[in-house]
């Protein structure tokens, strides 16, 4: 048995976060799953045994899936520790989540299968990391970028703008904890569309469970003929994220997927599959495949 623990609301659908949790949520009903619902917002949970105060506990051990928004490595492991009081067992560990989702964590892991990157927790270490890398550089944190800002939230050409955004990623802890990360700008083949000047890269998102690959699909939201893969390169994508599940060692991971212009094929980076966003790839084919699998 799957249990599904879901942060949910039809109440609050007003981003496409909150519209896809509502579509995975209402997929793993669908799928015959247990869903129980998480109070939003994680910051508010007062006592964490009362987060969970209408789940049962179960005598067999119940595999967990947490449905929601990116929480902090103590939300996790709060909710980890009480869920298995109820003999529920979040499908990732919290240090696999956190291997997952900190990018100076998985990036060791990855050594030539991704680009050049440096790490900086201070302003003052950006001329080293600048020496090695270079200008230009993509600037991102730990968790996240700010790639729905635009590209130049994003790629620093000068000294100036890469203090500007690193001092900006610090300032944000939901981004970067604490982690600004400059990784080497790589040329990407790209489809016809752009976002905010953001050039629309081939890139695909792959759901992986324990070496199995899930679903797939295309990461960003626009459609262009230019995204179809051949089988080759279905393979190509497929063997390369495997090889990055099988680094990171993490149950349920997703994999981020690029095309250089060369033709060849990089890790971008990983998630927590529980975490992820699902971009095109079919909410139903991975649900149903993830179910399939935890029932092996």
């Amino acid at each position: 048995m799957v249990v599904v623990l879901s942060e949910a609301t039809v109440q609050h659908q007003h981003t496409t976060n909150a519209r896809e949790l509502n579509r995975i949520t209402e997929t793993a009903r669908m799928l015959g799953l247990r869903v129980y619902s998480l109070p939003s917002e994680p910051t508010q949970w007062q006592v964490i045994d009362d987060v969970l105060a209408y789940v049962p506990s179960f005598d067999q051990p119940q595999i967990g899936i947490w449905v929601g928004y990116i929480p902090t490595p103590a939300q996790y492991t709060a909710l980890y520790q009480a869920a298995s009081a109820h003999n529920i067992w979040l499908i990732n560990t919290p240090e696999q989540y956190q291997t997952a989702m900190e990018f100076d964590r998985f990036y060791p892991l990855l050594e030539q299968l991704t680009p050049e990157s440096c790490i900086i927790t201070e302003l003052d270490q950006l001329p080293t990391a600048v020496a090695s890398l270079g200008l230009p550089v993509f600037v991102k944190g730990a968790i996240k970028s700010n790639k729905e800002q635009g590209w130049q939230a994003c790629v620093a050409t000068t000294m100036v703008e890469l203090y500007r955004l690193s001092q900006q990623l610090l300032s944000q802890p939901a981004q970067s904890r604490g982690r600004v990360i400059l990784r080497r700008l790589v040329q990407l083949r790209t489809i016809d569309s752009a976002y905010q000047a953001f050039p629309l890269g081939r890139e695909y998102r792959v759901f992986i469970y324990r070496q199995q690959v899930l679903a797939y699909g295309f990461y960003w939201d626009e459609t262009s003929a230019a995204q179809t893969l051949n089988p080759a390169e279905v393979y190509s994508i497929k063997t390369l994220a495997l090889e990055a599940a099988r680094r990171v060692a993490t149950p349920f991971v997703a994999v981020y997927i690029g095309q250089l212009h060369n033709g060849d094929w990089i890790v971008i980076e990983v998630g927590d599959g529980q975490f992820s966003g699902l971009s095109q790839v079919s909410v139903f084919e991975l649900w149903s495949q993830l179910k399939a699998q935890l029932a092996i």
